[in-house]
């Protein structure tokens, strides 16, 4: 997992809010695009990649809001609120939205102090958080460390630790790759590129 940095909500989504007499949240597809657009076309928690669809295949993504609409009413339409999430099944194994549901989580993903309390087992693929509350929030409410998607995370990082092992890199090199799983690529970032940035951030302090 890693930080989402928000931008401003897309001006379609604006005037849809200042229509009168609206009262209720209801997705448009700008909407759902600009949320596509700042995560990188990843899932918000699991950083599964979520193809860009059109307005009627929306089954492959849910736009989730982090304060649930049942218990926040007041923030349905609010967009910094809001993130896209994958479906929230793999093999029948509910996670992030899915298993989230209307439950609350003690962090948001778009706060980096928070986001910094988490590590990864580079054995299994664990996510894991020092924070107590936070470390429940990803395993129990989120589901994380689904069975499948603890394997993802993991092959990722093998392929990038093979190759690291193979040429040796040096500090340098290391920073170059660092920079690559930070920056989207073609507005894309690579899918589970959190456990890689973890990775290869804890090599580097070791210079």
């Amino acid at each position: 997992m890693i930080r989402i940095h928000k931008k401003t909500e897309p001006i379609e989504w604006t005037r849809k809010n200042n229509t009168s007499g609206l009262t209720n949240y209801e997705a448009i597809p700008e909407l759902r695009d600009a949320l596509l657009d700042e995560q990188g076309y990843l899932c918000a928690y699991c950083m599964r990649r979520i193809p860009h669809k059109d307005e009627f295949e929306l089954h492959d993504s849910k736009i989730e809001h982090i304060k649930s609409r049942t218990n926040f009413p007041t923030l349905q339409r609010e967009y910094d609120n809001m993130v896209i999430c994958c479906s929230g099944n793999i093999n029948g194994s509910h996670h992030c939205d899915k298993s989230k549901d209307s439950q609350n989580i003690t962090f948001s993903p778009f706060d980096n102090v928070a986001l910094q309390t988490i590590t990864y087992s580079s054995k299994d693929g664990e996510i894991k958080s020092s924070q107590q509350n936070m470390n429940k929030d990803l395993n129990t409410v989120l589901g994380l460390n689904n069975k499948m998607l603890k394997a993802n995370r993991l092959q990722t990082l093998i392929g990038v630790r093979t190759i690291l092992e193979k040429k040796k890199w040096k500090k340098a090199q290391l920073e170059i790759k660092l920079l690559e799983w930070n920056t989207q690529e073609n507005q894309k970032f690579k899918p589970y590129c959190g456990i890689v940035i973890w990775y290869l951030e804890k090599k580097l302090k070791q210079y």
